[in-house]
């Protein structure tokens, strides 16, 4: 029997609830990248003019890191590989093996992921997915025993390398705080651009020169120099993606293998979902709130509460993104139609929508749009991130009350099964 998509009425509703809201917190995390230099972005004590932050971007970067920072993605993660399991699991069901449908839309991912950060974006997570999930998709197989067997050291080293890229992080910006302060450059001063402000900043994109040349770049052009940033910084994530965060997509991608075969999002699953939502929202929130409340007591600049940040902000997306999961599908559903049903929708494209995000803060951004990259603090910017995720909710929203799918779905169904 042939592989077909899943008809809309078997689709589970909280996760494409859960799908639409994670987009909300995807893009309150990105947009600080889509709108500054990674220097800046990555800096939270500085604002765009060097001058400390105020309260306004400090309230906005502290909810956004409490809240959203790899907790979003997880959850994203997570029903990725859950949606990597159903499937594999209906084809074995036909006698047919997951490898040629999994591979063809993991193909189309990883085509898709290249395209989005060489012309559009640089923090594109297509590009990881795809790789991880040839790993995934190889667990799909394995009984729920055996995937334990499979979490557990995956979380071990994720919580390894929060510590010890905390520690790391730590004696970094020690060694730096006793280096002899270099002089302050003034911004007409650094004429560098391209691959030359690169070499002139010793390939640092903190260094006044890159930033500079990142800026103009971007906010000026020409595509050459945005191209050439755009690869660059993609390879900076890659290096990070590597030895940090890729292994806290894997860890939640095989979490949501391991729900798919435990039942945790089907109906059997109820009685699961509210034991746990509460224990892991305690623990979650303490963790991500603790990562965040030394920058307050002890500064943003402190050393010391920039240490906690790195080590609790990793420790707590490992327990609060199974909270928000069990939490939203559990009463998700029972929100008025008028609220659950345009978050469903987004959910139901949230591939299209990611990448509509990326489209239209990059128009925002960039020089062949309005030109705003370089001007927006945190504050700003996240309102920016709540209009833009409005306007394509009302999209979503309103493209599936007229069609069935969405674009790139469609796309995707299209390679996966030979048909939309």
């Amino acid at each position: 029997m042939a592989l077909a998509p899943l008809a809309t009425a078997e689709r589970i509703r909280g996760i494409d609830l859960a799908r639409g809201i994670a987009l909300l917190g995807i893009l309150f995390v990105n947009v600080r990248f889509f709108f500054a230099p990674l220097g800046f972005a990555m800096n939270p004590d500085v604002a765009l003019d060097g001058s400390a932050r105020g309260t306004a971007d400090a309230l906005a970067w502290t909810f956004t890191e409490a809240l959203f920072t790899y907790k979003c993605i997880s959850l994203f993660s997570m029903f990725f590989g859950f949606g990597l399991a159903v499937q594999a699991a209906r084809a074995r069901e036909r006698g047919v093996s997951p490898w040629p449908s999994g591979l063809r839309r993991l193909g189309l991912l990883l085509a898709v992921g290249v395209v989005h950060w060489s012309l559009i974006w640089y923090g594109d997570i297509l590009t990881s997915y795809a790789f991880l999930g040839v790993v995934v998709l190889a667990c799909t197989g394995l009984s729920t025993n055996a995937l334990r067997w499979c979490i557990v050291p995956v979380a071990g080293v994720v919580a390894l390398v929060a510590i010890v890229g905390a520690g790391l992080y730590g004696l970094g910006a020690t060694l730096e705080a006793q280096a002899p302060a270099e002089a302050e450059i003034a911004a007409s001063e650094l004429t560098e651009r391209g691959f030359d402000a690169m070499l002139a900043a010793q390939f640092n994109p903190y260094d006044p020169a890159w930033l500079e040349a990142e800026r103009a770049a971007f906010r000026e052009g020409p595509f050459t120099d945005a191209l050439l940033f755009r690869c660059v910084n993609f390879a900076f994530g890659t290096v990070a993606a590597i030895f940090s965060y890729g292994w806290q997509s894997l860890l939640m991608m095989l979490c949501g293998v391991y729900a798919f075969k435990a039942g945790f999002f089907g109906p059997g699953g109820s009685a699961t979902r509210r034991r746990i939502a509460m224990p892991a929202l305690a623990i979650g929130l303490a963790l991500s709130v603790g990562s965040v409340l030394p920058a307050w007591l002890l500064g943003f600049d402190s050393v010391a509460a920039q240490v906690v940040h790195v080590a609790l902000l990793s420790l707590g997306a490992m327990v609060l993104p199974v909270a928000y999961a069990a939490i939203i599908l559990e009463w998700g559903p029972r929100l008025p139609a008028w609220i659950a049903t345009p978050l469903e929708r987004t959910g139901r494209m949230s591939f299209t929508v990611y990448l509509l995000e990326s489209v239209a803060c990059t128009a925002l951004a960039s020089w062949w749009g309005l030109a705003w990259f370089g001007s927006l603090d945190d504050a700003q910017a996240a309102v920016v991130a709540l209009c833009v995720w409005l306007a394509l909710v009302i999209f979503a929203t309103a493209w599936l009350a007229v069609l069935p799918i969405g674009p790139f779905e469609w796309a995707w169904r299209r390679v996966t099964y030979g048909r939309g």
